[in-house]
Parts: C-alpha cells; sequence; structure tokens
C-alpha cells in the first residue's frame, strides 16, 4: 500500500513539474539565450561535446570530451579520427598521440559573428599546439546547442556536436 501511495504521490509531482506556463517556457528560454550570449561574448564558456563526426566513417558517441575557452586561451579535450594528409610511418606513440587533440593554447584571431535572423552566432578562431596548426569554426546555436568543426592542419577536418555552458 506505501508503494502504491508513493507512487502516485511521485506522479503528481512529476505532472506538477512538468506543467509550464507559456510565460515561464519563454522566461526560461530568454534567461537561457541570454546567458549564452554573454559566456560567447566574453570568451568564458565550456563545449560539453558528446557527438565526435569524422571526415571520413561514421560518428561515434563520446564522453568527458570538451572545450573551454577561458579569455584569450583554450583547452582542448577531443577525441581525434582522421588521416594524415601525407602519410608516413609512425610509432605507436605518435598513433596514440594522433588519437585525441590535448593541449592548451592561445587563441588567436577570436571572431564573433551574430545572426539574429538565423538565431546563432558563429565563432572562428585558431590555436596553435607547438607547431600543429588548428582552425576551430563554432556555431552556436541561441538554445545552447554547438556543433565544432576543428581543421588541423595536414589532417583531416572532424566536427563534434554538445552544449555550451558558461563559466561561472
Amino acid at each position: 500500500m506505501k508503494k502504491v501511495m508513493l507512487t502516485m504521490v511521485a506522479a503528481l509531482l512529476m505532472t506538477a513539474c512538468a506543467t509550464l506556463t507559456p510565460e515561464e517556457k519563454a522566461a526560461r528560454e530568454a534567461e537561457r539565450v541570454k546567458n549564452v550570449r554573454e559566456a560567447v561574448g566574453t570568451q568564458n564558456y565550456r563545449i560539453s561535446v558528446n557527438t565526435m563526426k569524422p571526415m571520413r566513417g561514421s560518428s561515434h558517441s563520446v564522453f568527458d570530451s570538451g572545450l573551454i575557452v577561458e579569455g584569450n586561451s583554450v583547452v582542448c579535450h577531443l577525441p581525434y579520427a582522421g588521416l594524415d594528409d601525407i602519410p608516413h610511418p609512425k610509432t605507436r606513440y605518435e598513433v596514440r598521440q594522433d588519437s585525441k587533440l590535448e593541449f592548451k593554447s592561445d587563441i588567436e584571431n577570436y571572431l564573433l559573428e551574430i545572426q539574429p535572423e538565423k538565431k546563432r552566432g558563429i565563432i572562428t578562431f585558431k590555436a596553435d599546439d607547438a607547431g600543429r596548426k588548428y582552425e576551430f569554426h563554432i556555431v552556436i546555436e541561441n538554445d545552447g546547442d554547438a556543433l565544432i568543426r576543428v581543421i588541423p592542419e595536414g589532417r583531416d577536418y572532424i566536427e563534434y556536436e554538445g552544449t555550451i555552458n558558461s563559466l561561472k
């Protein structure tokens, strides 16, 4: 009997929490858009990645990966699946290192373009990790969804999907 009562109470609570008025939904959406724009404009955000889309092959789910932009620096912790434009023999260490993009670097040429008619912003910048150069193209939707395209110099590009959060 207690289980039935607890189940009914839980169902009532979930129903009460799930019904938002249109004004509450609009207010939450406006707050989310404000937070996303503020984070992108001040260059203090984290993009948590959940999907990787290599140039060749199928997409994969990924965990514990992302990109942090803090001021004029970027911390990149992303998996990588791609090929070099000019193949060459590699040691096992080089093969392991080529399977991830992990570095901290200064940002060069940070550019933010807001597209209000499409409800998104486009960020581009470059980074350099010990001689390896990367171009980043990030599309941020107003709802916080993000698409990152990383173009490593001399290697296949790769795309990631995730969500953006402010660093507060």
